[in-house]
């Protein structure tokens, strides 16, 4: 980033001569310290100043000697391109015919396990929140009828029912579907919720199903239903 402050860096030269007072002085040595730009720009002028006190006296009409301003001229280019030549010398290194083999392995082994990394988290991804049957560990599962289910104070619940209304919903990229205590017609149900779809089997509308999941219930308006939410498992029943 460009420093800002323009009034130090305009006493760096007569910091370099010595014509600053104490407390001035202390003031741009606290800013060099933390600047890296200004400390950059201090170096520059205090090797041009050493290199100008080497230097004659010149009278008017004097012709000044060639290898004085030719070292000037080398020292100035050599302060200006330091950065420049830094970087040359390490793409010379980086270029030789003995480092070219061993670079390539390495970018083929990056390449590699960037693949395997991204398989991985993949996989992961697709079983997102639903936990495959046999990581599950059922026994953790307490069987809750649906119509139990207001009266239940357990998180994670197995409950058995038939599936009806299964749909997708686009902006939350979420699966839900009631689970109805009877096949047909009116009666206790609880909604499930799928949180990747992509993990879990969906299961069929009117298939009689035991649902694995976190029980809940939405109070919010026009909701007021209990809920399996996420579903983590699905194991379809005999009718």
């Amino acid at each position: 980033m460009r420093c800002r402050r323009i009034g130090l860096r305009r006493k760096l030269v007569p910091y370099i001569e010595g014509q600053l007072v104490p407390l001035a002085s202390r003031r741009l040595e606290k800013h060099l310290r933390r600047c890296p730009e200004c400390r950059a720009e201090f170096a520059r002028l205090r090797d041009g100043h050493r290199l100008a006190q080497r230097l004659s006296f010149l009278h008017p009409g004097d012709t000044p000697a060639a290898p004085a301003f030719a070292a000037f001229e080398i020292a100035e280019m050599n302060t200006q391109r330091r950065g420049g030549w830094f970087w040359q010398r390490w793409f010379d290194v980086l270029t030789m015919p003995r480092v070219v083999p061993v670079l390539a392995a390495i970018v083929v082994l990056q390449l590699a396990l960037l693949l395997i990394s991204n398989r991985t988290a993949l996989i992961q991804g697709r079983g997102g929140a639903a936990m495959k049957p046999a990581a599950l560990d059922i026994s953790r599962f307490q069987t809750v009828s649906i119509s139990d289910l207001p009266t239940n104070t357990l998180p994670h619940v197995a409950t058995e029912g038939y599936v009806r209304d299964v749909r997708i919903d686009p902006e939350e990229k979420t699966l839900h579907f009631i689970l109805s205590q009877r096949p047909e017609g009116p009666g206790p149900f609880v909604v499930c919720e799928i949180m990747n779809p992509g993990g879990i089997a969906v299961p069929r509308e009117g298939s009689r199903v035991r649902v694995y999941g976190v029980a809940r219930y939405d109070g919010q308006a026009g909701r007021e239903w209990h809920e399996l939410n996420p579903v983590l498992d699905i194991a379809v029943l005999k009718r």
